[in-house]
């Protein structure tokens, strides 16, 4: 006999109102209801979230920084929904990307026992389509929406051309949901009730097989090879084309990098996200896939340059986020001070130096541990 819990969520501020009915199992973890309801609303699980349930929070705490919380922070991943919510009628909410700040309220309208024997959650009802991710929030949305529905609004282009496709605010098909849930059903259920496939032994290509392999390979073959990897994922794409291409692919993708980094704190529209780790991915990636010191150089100034002027333009923010900038601060002087030709140095000592300059005034002892690491460049 399994445990159904039935749930509607509802999604704050909006009107008319966006809403979805659901089952699924109470011993699933609360990642796992966030996974659920990203499918269910139809979200795209861009952004952080976090759960309130009877005065506790329930997110991803970030272990770096657990010393700055005034406040625990529960696992998702290791709290179920059924430690937390045991009753009918109980109310919890969840809110998903902390920039856009969408606030849902979910209500457990109905607790049940069931003899089916499959666990996958299922969606019973629901109206209306999800709000594009980035929209800026509930106000932005609406916004959106008059200018999407007013011919001649003069904003209404720029909302066409930024959707990049019609959008239907009223669409909604809960057949389309279930078949995205039974798609994905191994992550939202409980891993008690998953079938473990029987273990076999990993099977691993070593770099010696890899050029055996390829060493017998005709070079028609090679071709189709490294035609398949180009098709494979994104990634090897880019990696081939600076293989390929050279500088003009690393230069292209130094623009396409650079652009991510400066969205998070001027995006074109919307409210800042300041996900710094999507920034400082951002740059691990271009080095990893093009290993021009240069341009990852100048990747980091930009990270560090927008950080200060995001701060000059909208007042202190917090310590993490001041420490997120010296610790890239301290990448590049480092990776100054490891050119043996002083080009690098010579080429960006004025935006340096611009930086220790800019922070003056600025609190948490930034500018004082920025000019310490100023100071350790070799050539001063």
């Amino acid at each position: 006999m399994l445990m159904i819990y039935t749930c509607k969520i509802e999604l704050d501020e909006i009107n008319p109102k966006i809403w979805r009915e659901f089952q699924f199992h109470p011993d699933v973890t609360f990642h796992q209801l966030h996974e659920m309801i990203q499918f269910i609303m139809g979200w795209d699980n861009y952004h952080l979230y976090e759960f309130h349930v009877n005065g506790r929070a329930i997110g991803l705490p970030d272990p770096t920084f657990s010393y700055m919380e005034n406040r625990e922070v529960l696992d998702a991943r290791r709290e179920t929904v059924q430690k937390h919510v045991t009753k009918e009628n109980t109310v919890f909410s969840y809110t998903y990307d902390f920039g856009d700040d969408w606030r849902h309220t979910v209500t457990v309208v109905r607790i049940d026992s069931s003899t089916v024997i499959d666990p996958v959650p299922v969606c019973l009802g629901g109206a209306r389509s999800c709000p594009p991710e980035d929209v800026g929030g509930a106000w932005a949305y609406q916004h959106m929406l008059e200018a999407l529905s007013t011919p001649n609004h003069p904003e209404r282009a720029e909302f066409t051309e930024w959707l990049g496709q019609e959008y239907d605010a009223e669409r909604f098909s809960c057949d389309e949901v279930n078949v995205i849930l039974k798609k994905h059903k191994n992550k939202l259920i409980p891993k008690s009730l998953i079938q473990q496939p029987e273990l076999k032994k990993p099977v691993k290509l070593t770099k010696s097989a890899l050029n055996k392999h390829l060493k017998q390979m005709s070079r028609d073959e090679l071709v189709e090879l490294v035609k398949a990897c180009y098709g494979a994922s994104k990634d090897i794409e880019k990696f081939l084309a600076v293989k390929i291409l050279g500088d003009e692919a690393v230069e292209n993708l130094f623009h396409e990098y650079r652009k991510k980094i400066e969205n998070e704190f001027f995006p074109e529209r919307g409210h800042a996200k300041l996900r710094l780790q999507e920034a400082k991915k951002a740059i691990s990636e271009f080095e990893r896939l093009t290993g021009n010191v240069k341009y990852s150089l100048e990747l980091k100034l930009i990270y560090v340059e927008s950080g200060v002027s995001f701060t000059l333009t909208y007042g202190d923010i917090d310590e993490r986020f001041y420490y997120s900038m010296e610790s890239m601060y301290s990448d590049v002087i480092k990776t100054v001070n490891e050119d043996e030709t002083a080009g690098l140095f010579d080429q960006y000592e004025d935006r340096i130096r611009a930086i220790v300059s800019n922070t003056m005034g600025i609190g948490w002892g930034f500018h004082h541990n920025l000019h310490d690491l100023y100071v350790q460049l070799r050539w001063i």
